[in-house]
């Protein structure tokens, strides 16, 4: 393996399954979550997972495991393996993440998260008649009130992390989506713009656009706010870029896709990131003895680069190029809300230039 920089942290988005026991309407996965044919990893997939991780990444202090899918907890032998695994290994080698729908309550899935204790990211988009509208289960019934049900549970029986996160869509604004968040008993919130591509049920019309981008400078001036009276905001979307200016650091590209992340699928397929799946972006397999997907991953981050367009950007050092996963679904509109992000993030940065010190609670949320 080639010689790279040693790293604290690194973030591996695991697909354990695609199945998913909700059917959202505005779900850019459907054709993996909905196809009748699901792959599943096994329990000994799981367990090879984390040995490799262990094995390989000696350049990197701490791993941080973060389920993803489909619906992660509709498997639960593979989470079990991996947590038992990861316990075996040392304590602080790896922690984990998962993002989940949270209508899956039992005695065993809230005693694994607190095993683990997870980093919880739960999907709750506002109160029952907004998010009932989108996020039924597959008998099309109403799942609000099992979500509410899972963060008492989270809340009373584990120590787990949690972060509230809503999809703003055609007729539900952002600043209602953040209102609702606030009230629920969560650490951190994000809402954020349902990708769709234009014309798409849900798509936020032109004049819900402009709505957005006025509600995220609304959103912005609230984080101020919370920053001078020496409080740790509970949305936390700009703090990684306003932590970037005050480091000085540019990005070369939108994320560590490729090299302080990978995916890794339920077959044990690894990619740069689990939402780019398709065959040209595969970098090996966890059974390579040689962990090969290593130095495969920086040679798709080096072929990759940033589109045409992105070079004269204002906010290219501050987004690195956009999302590959997710640029292709909702393009233009995705660029958009992420140089507002960035023109957000320099204001809160400019509001502070003299008083640094102020920006310090943005680091560290978990």
């Amino acid at each position: 393996m080639a010689e790279v920089d040693f790293l604290p942290n690194a973030e591996v988005l695991v697909s354990t399954t695609w199945d998913c026991n909700l059917r959202c309407s505005y779900c850019f996965l459907k054709e993996k979550t909905h196809h009748p044919d699901h792959a599943r990893m096994s329990a000994q997939t799981a367990r090879r997972l984390v040995d490799v991780l262990d094995r390989t990444m000696l350049h990197v202090e701490s791993v941080c495991i973060h389920l993803y899918g489909g619906e992660p907890l509709t498997n639960l032998p593979a989470l079990r393996a991996m947590v038992e695994r990861a316990e075996k290994t040392g304590r602080g080698r790896f922690t984990f993440a998962i993002t989940t729908n949270g209508t899956i309550l039992s005695d065993e899935v809230f005693a694994l998260l607190d095993r683990g204790n997870f980093q919880v990211i739960v999907s709750i988009d506002g109160p029952a008649r907004v998010h009932d509208t989108c996020r039924r289960n597959v008998l099309d019934q109403p799942t609000h009130h099992l979500v509410i049900k899972f963060l008492e549970m989270l809340r009373t029986r584990t120590r787990c992390w949690v972060r509230g996160s809503a999809v703003v869509r055609s007729g539900w604004r952002l600043k209602n989506a953040v209102r609702y968040l606030r009230g629920l008993p969560v650490d951190v919130i994000k809402a954020q713009a349902v990708r769709v591509p234009d014309g798409a049920p849900f798509a936020l019309s032109d004049t819900e656009k402009d709505e957005y981008l006025s509600d995220l400078e609304a959103v912005g001036n609230e984080i101020i706010d919370e920053l001078e009276n020496g409080q740790r905001p509970r949305d936390d979307r700009f703090s990684n870029r306003v932590l970037q200016i005050l480091t000085g650091k540019s990005r070369d590209r939108f994320c560590g896709a490729g090299e302080t992340t990978f995916g890794f699928l339920p077959d044990g397929t690894v990619t740069p990131c689990v939402l780019l799946d398709a065959a040209e972006h595969a970098l090996g397999h966890i059974e390579d003895h040689k962990a090969g997907w290593l130095g495969a991953g920086r040679t798709w981050r080096k072929r990759g680069g940033q589109s045409g367009q992105c070079r004269g950007c204002s906010a290219l050092s501050l987004c690195g190029g956009g999302c590959p996963a997710i640029l292709p679904i909702c393009g233009a509109n995705e660029c958009q809300i992420i140089r507002k992000n960035c023109e957000i993030a320099r204001h809160i940065y400019s509001h502070f230039s003299d008083r640094p010190e102020m920006l310090l609670p943005l680091a560290g949320y978990n």
